[in-house]
């Protein structure tokens, strides 16, 4: 880049060598390198583009070496690098947004098989990484990529909504880092990444944000997320919404201390999660207005989705004092707030609607480890907890009433006070379910509901117990001592 007069001063404008090297390069259609050496060069958005059909490397010295900004005061809205050729790389660099306020990229990959390698990308004016905004991005590579202060997304994968004529499935990412993004920190409209050790946190921090502040916010199906962490974003920790993350598995996670939820589906379908951690989230939940049943501080929420498979998951909350988490100057964005000595977490899983097939196993999400005093909250009869540590909720109470609606946990279930019962709503076929009467209070089953087959009506004012097994419409007697 020296050959060609680039000066690297961090104030002389550079965009007439850098296009006059990009054209050199781009001139024979061959694959070729364009060398920054160690210095901090300033250019004109729309000057360093690779044009498609010539795959080029765009190498620095090392992003503590190498840094490309946009020229002061640029105004145009073209990214600071586009790489719209195949085959194409950018490595061991830094972009910067150099003061500039034109709403535009640092990066953007419009071409397959494009890879970031030990890059940084800092205060972007708009979108830090733009994958597949304007030509579809397969099989892009992201490797060992650091992303602050950017002014809308940390990284955005476009779909083919809004106009856009992206599609970039099936991206390959490893050890990135994604902090404080004005709205969230990634976001992905195309379907099928797969994501390995990527840590977001503090999303959100511009105040006009409004519901977009999540860490990771997913509106598309089939992605892999392993070893992922989404901490203090001011939204949900992960968010898949409008049927996003069907068929999606989120492993080995952590997410903690959100102001929202940990994790959240919005009719999602066939989620798996893995081995993860959800700790300490709801964090706007506090103060005199907290709210012991607010579904939106929940550890994981299903809204009216079913057939997610939940297995050896912690869902824990402490009354441990939580300092304010505030955007460094210049930002001076949104935070989330300080917490006295009180739990903000409200449940560990929490769905709504009766329709919710999922299947909760060897866990642990104790009753007395959230704000609410209680591990589920679910309206279903067709959800199965099993081999998992409820802890107070192990074995539930309920009152007595004419129709019996169980929890859709335990395998053991207390009754509570006197009356009588026509009717026990089904569950899912193969249930067997231990229910105590109560001393001292006399409880009638009736065996006149064709629903609810016992050997004879059941009367008991002393204690003692019944146990049925559901056939998917009909509960079954088994035995009964009272």
């Amino acid at each position: 880049m020296r050959d060609f007069g680039a000066t690297g001063d961090d104030s002389s404008d550079d965009s007439g060598a850098v296009q006059a090297a990009m054209k050199e390069a781009q001139a024979s259609r061959a694959p070729a390198t364009i060398y920054f050496p160690a210095g901090e060069y300033r250019v004109r958005g729309g000057v360093i583009v690779v044009d498609e059909g010539t795959p080029l490397l765009i190498r620095g010295d090392g992003a503590g070496a190498t840094r490309i900004s946009f020229l002061a005061g640029d105004t145009s809205s073209d990214p600071l690098v586009s790489v719209n050729a195949a085959y194409s790389a950018v490595e061991a660099l830094r972009l910067d947004g150099g003061g500039a306020r034109n709403g535009a990229a640092l990066l953007a990959l419009n071409q397959a098989y494009t890879r970031v390698d030990g890059c940084v990308l800092t205060h972007a004016p708009g979108t830090a990484l733009a994958i597949g905004e304007s030509g579809p991005a397969l099989v892009h590579a992201i490797e060992n990529v650091i992303i602050r202060d950017a002014g809308q997304y940390g990284i955005h994968v476009f779909g083919t909504v809004a106009g856009h004529a992206g599609g970039s499935t099936d991206g390959l990412w490893s050890n990135v880092d994604v902090g404080r993004s004005g709205l969230s920190g990634v976001f992905l409209e195309s379907s099928s990444q797969n994501l390995s050790n990527v840590h977001v946190w503090q999303s959100g921090t511009d105040r006009n944000a409004g519901d977009d502040r999540h860490g990771f916010r997913v509106t598309s199906r089939s992605h892999i997320l392993n070893g992922c962490q989404a901490e203090t974003n001011l939204g949900d920790g992960i968010r898949f919404e409008n049927g996003g993350g069907d068929h999606s598995v989120v492993s080995a996670g952590r997410v903690w201390q959100n102001g929202g939820s940990g994790l959240v589906g919005i009719n999602t379908h066939f989620l798996t999660i893995t081995g993860c951690s959800f700790t300490q989230n709801g964090r706007a939940n506090v103060g005199d207005a907290a709210s012991k049943s607010a579904t939106s501080a929940a550890a994981i929420r299903n809204e009216g989705g079913g057939g997610w498979a939940i297995t050896g998951c912690s869902a824990w909350d402490d009354e441990q004092p939580l300092k304010e988490v505030k955007s460094p100057a210049p930002t001076d964005g949104a935070t989330i707030p300080s917490r006295g000595k009180q739990r903000t977490q409200t449940f560990a899983y929490v769905s709504t609607g009766k329709a919710d097939d999922s299947v909760l196993t060897g866990g642990v999400c104790c009753a007395e480890d959230t704000l609410s005093g209680a591990s589920i909250l679910s309206e279903s009869t067709r959800l199965r907890v099993c081999g998992t540590d409820l802890g107070a909720d192990t074995v539930p109470q309920i009152s007595t009433m004419a129709t019996l609606t169980l929890p859709p946990w335990g395998s053991t279930v207390r009754l509570a006070g006197a009356g009588q019962i026509s009717r026990i709503e089904p569950s899912y076929a193969g249930r067997v379910v231990n229910i105590l009467l109560p001393a001292g209070a006399t409880v009638t089953i009736s065996a006149k509901n064709p629903a609810l087959l016992l050997a004879a009506d059941l009367t008991a004012s002393g204690g003692g117990c019944i146990t049925l097994v559901c056939s998917g419409d009909v509960w079954h007697e088994i035995s009964r001592t009272a």
